[in-house]
């Protein structure tokens, strides 16, 4: 087994969902309406953000149908993008100057014409009667949801190298593309540079993708050739392959374009000898890359960081008592100078705040800190003096308060259904990767208590407070970020607990026990299947970030985790492998 096995591994999950159509123009409408009301100037930072945001989302989809509608949204998006960046109609931005200040003008700031023009009877009326599906299925921009990019991140990189007059076509890579490249586009406009955008879909295998260029493409591009105009292709990431990137590179060279016109602006800076792309280091190297500045848009004074695994410095003594972590995919945290707070990154728009609406009930149930809203994207919570607890601190006491937490999330956070598919195609992918061979027979998973899962019971998410308190933390966010299991069974927690907390068969029985008379669940029958797809999902995920990281004291900590999941997965036994397999 060579370490780029974990490159095969199957752990991040479409996050596809369908939502009504006209719920999103209804959304973004409300917005609209929200940024030109004079009485809603406090909160206009906040509306803009989101605005842009689910302009984007919508322009995405309209435009990967092929509807009318898409050209519309394009405008629209762009119209808001100006907004973010302080553009508008000639006025001087309300939102690029910090409160209580003046424009360059020397007067008080106003919020632009076009806010007003955007909320005009005839512009919602125009809005919300575009032509769209009855549902229509969206995915959370990972960047903005999962990892505290902020569009403005991008209009800062733009205005930071720009450096001459040169025309600018700016090229977004559908999703999250298409927002960043409205903001990139609308700051080089403000700084009086000709910018035209256009947005691509890659399509094809996530490690070797490819962009065809529609006609109309082409002549844009084309054009711009004639106006000697870079090419900047704008999107988030690379991730391991760097694909959606160099899928977009090469259609532009292809189209004409001289290699050296063409300007990747991403969120990372990636090793090219680690891109699993064909060819990926020596395509990457051709052409020109810019990364964004993070953190630059933090709410309030941010303190300390203490994300990328720097918490465990906090919480224990030495490092050879560190839980494994895969560093680069933590969300962004900040403990507070005088220490009594920490800072997360919980997601913008519809998804953060659904997030902290999930953290607000965790909270109100006596499991978890209270939240606080700290605006774009950014939550706080008290700071627990205590220590996190390890599997060799199960107790009676322990698994009454995992028992009743399991019983607590199958209520408050039922779901109508959750699809069982995409779980079992990973499960039997990781098996066979790992093990060499293929499942036996075939794998079942039943739904009966859909729920959306908190997905990380490890012993380590649990906090012993001074005063003897067992608090849950960061169960807002896991069940439905971009890595499996998504929506499930309340069993994948169930599975999380036993597995993770290396429980004994005398303990399992207890914990199940207490959990059926707390939640009126029998689970026993459904859950060996999800003790295995569970031990599977981990392995693939110790894997894949042992493969990914460089520090070398990360990766054997990873490396022991995956090695820890392969014997929780030996050690299920023929008994309870052939009750999962049927």
């Amino acid at each position: 087994m060579t370490d780029s096995s974990g490159y095969r591994m199957y752990v991040f999950r479409s996050g596809r969902r369908d939502v009504a159509g006209q719920r999103l123009l209804d959304e973004l409408a409300a917005d609209l309406r929200a940024l030109a009301d004079p009485a809603g100037a406090a909160l206009r930072r906040a509306v803009a953000l989101r605005a842009v945001i689910r302009a984007g989302e919508l322009e995405s989809i309209l435009a990967d149908a092929g509807a009318e509608g898409a050209s519309l949204l394009a405008r629209l998006t762009d119209d808001l993008a100006a907004l973010l960046v302080g553009v508008g109609g000639g006025d001087a931005g309300a939102l690029a100057i910090p409160d209580g200040q003046t424009s360059g003008h020397g007067r008080p700031d106003v919020w632009p014409r076009t806010a007003r023009r955007l909320a005009t009877p005839e512009a919602l009326t125009a809005l919300t009667a575009i032509d769209v599906p009855a549902t229509v299925p969206t995915s959370p921009p990972e960047g903005f949801s999962f990892y505290a990019l902020h569009p403005l991140d991008f209009a800062r990189l733009a205005e930071r190298i720009a450096s001459s007059r040169t025309p600018v076509r700016v090229v977004g890579v559908r999703s999250i593309g298409t927002t960043l490249s409205a903001v990139t586009a609308a700051a080089l406009r403000r700084r009086g540079i000709q910018a035209d955008r256009i947005t691509v879909r890659p399509s094809g295998h996530p490690y070797d993708r490819r962009v065809e260029l529609a006609a109309p493409q082409r002549r844009w591009v084309e054009d711009g050739i004639a106006e000697g105009a870079q090419f900047w292709v704008a999107d988030e990431g690379p991730g391991f392959s760097g694909s959606s990137f160099l899928s977009t590179g090469d259609a532009l060279t292809g189209a004409g374009v001289p290699r050296g016109n063409v300007v990747f602006l991403g969120s990372r800076a990636p090793d090219p000898d680690a891109l699993v792309a064909p060819d990926g280091a020596r395509r990457w190297r051709s052409f020109r890359a810019e990364i964004v500045d993070y953190g630059t848009h933090v709410p309030g004074d941010p303190g300390e960081f203490i994300g990328g695994g720097q918490w465990r410095r906090r919480l224990y003594e030495d490092e050879s008592s560190w839980p494994a972590s895969w560093t680069a995919m933590e969300r962004f945290k900040c403990l507070s100078r005088e220490g009594d707070r920490i800072l997360k990154f919980e997601g913008m728009g519809r998804y953060g705040a659904e997030c902290l609406e999930r953290a607000h009930g965790v909270f109100q149930a006596g499991f978890g800190p209270e939240p606080r809203d700290e605006g774009q994207g950014f939550a706080s919570y008290p700071w627990i003096p205590g220590r996190p607890l390890q599997a060799d601190d199960l107790s009676t006491a322990v698994l009454e308060r995992l028992a009743e937490y399991c019983a607590f999330r199958a209520s408050a956070f039922a779901l109508p259904s959750a699809p069982a598919e995409e779980l079992i195609a990973m499960t039997r992918h990781n098996f066979s990767t790992e093990m060499g061979k293929d499942l036996p027979g075939e794998l079942r998973l039943e739904v009966a208590r859909p729920v959306l899962v908190d997905g990380k019971m490890d012993p380590h998410e649990w906090l012993r407070s001074s005063s003897g308190e067992l608090f849950k933390v960061d169960a807002s966010g896991h069940g439905d970020d971009h890595f499996l299991p998504g929506p499930t069974d309340i069993a994948w927690d169930l599975a999380g607990a036993v597995i993770e907390w290396r429980m004994a068969p005398d303990a399992r029985r207890a914990f199940l026990d207490l959990y059926r008379r707390r939640s009126g669940d029998d689970p026993e029958r459904r859950l060996p299947p999800y003790l295995l797809a569970y031990a599977l999902l981990r392995l693939g995920h110790a894997a894949m970030a042992a493969a990914s990281l460089q520090d070398e004291g990360e990766v054997r900590r990873l490396v022991a985790a995956r090695q820890r999941y392969r014997a929780a997965i030996e050690a299920l036994g023929l008994e309870t492998l052939s009750s999962a397999l049927g």
